[in-house]
């Protein structure tokens, strides 16, 4: 007989201090997000089984019913609402948004499968101005909730794509892919036998760390009119966000997205030592009909923030007798303390106050702290 107490594996009861921590970081990102403009919008938990279900939960229906699933991620629900009922709004879109996510599988780096995810996106730019936005939008939000030391690594699939292009041999393509995601340069270069493949998939491996160190590399791309352009989009991106000394931006060209959901600039957050990406995101393509559109965005993972965060539980709890009057009450309440009355008689305030998980208690028309 299955254990009543268990739950699946993947899933978690929050009961201690992080479930609040999770509420007050995710209302201050919307609140970040909302003061630069970024309208709030709230999609269903249970949406429509769609043609690329990869990592979905599906609900039983009947056989002459739609397919239903669990969603486990909102920014394709962003994209059907740009799509349908947001379609004549004024461009550019900028909508924000939050909710939890639930998946089939976990993976190594993320063994969970239902998190909370908060994210923005910005809908019918191409400018690099947006990318922009998006990025230190995020940077600050995570720094607001005391996330530090952060890593941004900025890659394009841009450069690897125009390489792809030039080899004709689907089976050494997806050899060379295999082999460059696993960062093995020396398996990759000896599968090539055109010095001038070799020499450019030889800049693409060098064009991975801190921009001053791979300036030259990165400069060697700028040999046609998509690679100079996000040559000079990722040379904006770096000048143009300022991060705190402790943090850095670095570039991977090498980087090879299996979802093939992103098309231009891509980046992902990291903060050191913590497992998992904290957010990421970059720009992709919304198609509809005969129409196209360019949007750029991001999601944070808020399981992995909390990981990152360096929170510590400052709440103020006070213990209050049953008979306090409310002229204390709202005194204290204004004052940051979180109330914790009990009904019952008490001997010993600053024993309970201790059995009760309290900072404070309440004695003498004085709070006094544990």
């Amino acid at each position: 007989m299955k254990n009543e107490f268990l739950i699946p594996p993947g899933f978690k009861d929050n009961v201690n201090f992080e479930a609040y921590i999770e509420h007050e970081y995710k209302n201050n990102i919307i609140s970040y997000f909302r003061s630069y403009g970024f309208d709030l919008i709230k999609t269903p938990l249970i949406d429509y089984i769609d043609d690329h279900v990869k990592n979905n939960f599906i609900i039983s229906t009947k056989k002459n019913e739609e397919g239903l699933k669990i969603r486990n991620d909102i920014t394709p629900q962003i994209i059907r609402v740009v799509r349908s009922r947001l379609k004549g709004k004024n461009r550019p879109l900028k909508l924000c948004y939050y909710g939890e996510v639930a998946r089939k599988f976990g993976t190594m780096l993320r063994p969970e499968r239902q998190f909370l995810q908060v994210g923005a996106e910005t809908i019918g730019s191409n400018k690099i101005d947006a990318d922009i936005e998006i990025i230190d939008l995020a940077y600050k939000a995570l720094s607001n909730i005391g996330i530090k030391n952060i890593t941004i690594e900025l890659s394009s699939k841009v450069f690897l794509d125009q390489f792809f292009k030039k080899i004709s041999d689907s089976q050494l393509i997806l050899k060379l892919k295999k082999l460059i995601k696993s960062k093995d340069i020396n398996k990759s270069l000896n599968l090539l036998s055109d010095e001038n493949d070799k020499n450019y998939l030889l800049n693409i491996f060098n064009c991975s760390g801190n921009l001053m160190l791979i300036d030259k590399y990165l400069s060697n791309f700028s040999t046609d009119q998509i690679t100079n352009k996000e040559v000079k989009n990722l040379k904006t991106i770096i000048s143009k966000i300022r991060l705190k000394t402790a943090d850095q931006i670095i570039i991977d060209l090498t980087e090879i997205e299996e979802k093939k959901y992103h098309d231009g600039i891509k980046f992902t957050f990291f903060a050191k030592n913590v497992r998992g990406e904290i957010a990421s995101g970059g720009r992709y393509s919304i198609k509809y009909n005969n129409h196209y559109e360019t949007a750029t965005g991001f999601t944070t993972f808020m399981d992995t923030v909390l990981r990152a965060s360096s929170f510590d539980n400052l709440e103020k709890k006070i213990l209050l007798p049953k008979n306090t009057n409310n002229k204390i009450k709202n005194y204290l309440v204004n004052n940051g303390f979180t109330l914790f009355v009990l009904f019952e008689e008490i001997k010993d305030i600053e024993s309970e106050a201790k059995n009760f998980g309290c900072s404070h208690y309440f004695e003498n028309n004085k709070a006094k702290e544990i």
